[in-house]
């Protein structure tokens, strides 16, 4: 199974120009709307949920701290004492966009399958980038555990990325899980140079994790 290594969390934004049609000197009459044959509904497309006010549940934070949705929609806010500490980022993808071997997991067992081998991807995808970045770096990934997410079967992940003498250069915890159409992710950690979806230190983060795992649990998905 050949999974796509990593996701951007904001989606494209594509640009629609408006073509102007001019064969004549005669300007185009609008064409009306073809009406809608009696006893049809006619609706408009409902919006994907986006942002973490569209599906966050109940939170759970250590005592003096704040959770809630930040102003960029993709990222959930961690405060202490009204003091930003860290952010959660979430994204999602169709599923169709992965190379999937032998079709889309449809069942609970083909979805677990599915994750584990997306955790393995994911895993590959860091530890190649760090040590391209720096080949001294040494990569561990935690076993992925079982969670809810919302009401989706998934899997919690981690890993951490140390110097030589074992100083901390990264730590990932992250969760995935998909409903068989869409793949959802949530990520934080202490991630060097990317102040997205990170915290402040790794004391901060494993503080907030088993409240993490709670919220994630919550979701409404």
């Amino acid at each position: 199974m050949s999974l796509s290594r990593r996701y951007p969390a904001l989606a494209g934004i594509i640009l629609v120009s408006n073509v102007l049609i001019a064969c004549t000197s005669v300007p185009m009459a609008p064409q009306p709307e073809p009406t809608p044959e009696t006893g049809t509904v006619v609706t408009e497309p409902a919006a994907p949920a986006t942002g973490w006010a569209d599906i966050l549940g109940p939170v759970s934070a250590p005592e003096n701290w704040q959770v809630e949705p930040c102003v960029n929609e993709v990222l959930l806010c961690v405060e202490a004492d009204g003091e930003l500490i860290g952010t959660v980022e979430r994204f999602s993808y169709p599923l169709a966009e992965v190379n999937l071997q032998g079709g889309a997991p449809v069942t609970e067992e083909a979805q677990r399958q599915f994750l584990r081998a997306w955790v393995t991807d994911h895993y590959a995808a860091i530890e190649g980038d760090r040590k391209t970045a720096d080949p001294n770096l040494s990569f561990a990934g935690d076993p992925p555990q079982a969670i809810a997410v919302g009401s989706l079967p998934g899997l919690r992940y981690g890993y951490s990325v140390t110097h030589p003498n074992g100083t901390l250069f990264d730590r990932g915890i992250g969760y995935v899980a998909t409903d068989g159409d869409q793949v959802y992710v949530f990520t934080t950690g202490v991630i060097s140079g990317d102040p997205t979806g990170s915290f402040s230190d790794e004391a901060a983060v494993e503080a907030f994790a088993p409240h993490l795992n709670t919220i994630i649990q919550g979701l409404q998905l």
